[in-house]
C-alpha cells in the first residue's frame, strides 16, 4: 500500500482543522473562570524559620466593595471564610492566639478581605447594510439603521488573605509589613451555596500553592 503523499496529509489536516473549529472548547461552568494567585511580598523573609509558630486571625473580614456596586442577593458567608483560613493555618502547623490582648505576641497577623466589582461593557449590532458592506446577520443589505447598543455587566469577586510579620509590631500605629498574600477571584454568579464552596476552595488552593508556609 502506498503511503499518503504530503499533499494528502496536508488535506486531511486541513479538514480536521476546519471541523474542529466548529466545536470550540469553551468554559461551561462559572467555576471555570476561577483563579488563585499567591506571592511572597517580602522575598527576603525567612518562611522556614522554626521560631515562627503562632498566628492571630483578625475576627472581622474587611469588605472592600464600593458602595456603588449593583445590588445582588448573593452573599459570602464570612464566618465560613474565617473558619477555613483558621483550618488551613492550623493544618499548616501553627498555633492560634485567640486573645486579642495578646495579638502583638503572634508571629503572623492574618487579615482576610473580600471585594466585589461591576464590569460594564457595550456591544452593538445592526447598522447600514449596503451590498458588500457589513449588515449585521449575513452578507449584503439586510438590516436596519441606526445600530442597537446594549450594555452588560459582569460581576466579579475576590477573596484576599494576607500574612503580616507580627514580630515587627513593637508599638501601636506602626505599619506592619506584609510577607505573603493570596488572592482568589472569579465570577460573582451562581447561588449562595456555589459561591461559598468556590470561595472555600480558593482559600485551600492558596495554601496548596504555598507549601513553604508549612511547619
Amino acid at each position: 500500500m502506498n503511503k499518503p503523499s504530503n499533499l494528502l496529509k496536508g488535506l486531511i489536516f486541513f479538514i480536521i482543522l476546519i471541523f474542529s473549529s466548529c466545536y470550540p472548547i469553551e468554559p461551561e461552568f462559572v467555576s471555570d473562570f476561577d483563579s488563585v494567585f499567591t506571592e511572597k511580598s517580602d522575598p527576603d523573609f525567612d518562611f522556614g524559620n522554626p521560631a515562627i509558630r503562632t498566628y492571630y486571625l483578625a475576627d472581622t473580614v474587611m469588605v472592600l466593595t464600593d458602595p456603588g456596586v449593583s445590588d445582588t442577593n448573593l452573599e459570602v458567608d464570612l464566618d465560613l471564610v474565617l473558619n477555613r483560613v483558621r483550618t488551613n493555618m492550623d493544618q499548616a502547623g501553627y498555633t492560634e492566639i485567640s486573645d486579642r490582648n495578646l495579638a502583638t505576641q503572634a508571629d503572623y497577623l492574618v487579615l482576610v478581605s473580600v471585594n466585589r466589582s461591576d464590569n460594564y461593557f457595550n456591544t452593538w449590532w445592526g447598522g447600514w447594510g449596503g451590498w458588500g458592506g457589513w449588515g449585521g446577520w449575513g452578507w449584503g443589505g439586510c438590516c436596519f439603521f441606526p445600530p442597537v447598543v446594549t450594555t452588560s455587566n459582569i460581576r466579579t469577586g475576590s477573596i484576599i488573605v494576607e500574612l503580616l510579620d507580627g514580630k515587627t509590631l513593637s508599638q501601636r500605629n506602626q505599619t506592619i509589613p506584609e510577607v505573603w498574600y493570596g488572592v482568589g477571584s472569579g465570577l460573582f454568579q451562581g447561588n449562595n451555596a456555589n459561591l461559598n464552596n468556590r470561595t472555600l476552595r480558593a482559600i485551600d488552593q492558596m495554601f496548596i500553592q504555598s507549601p513553604y508556609l508549612k511547619r
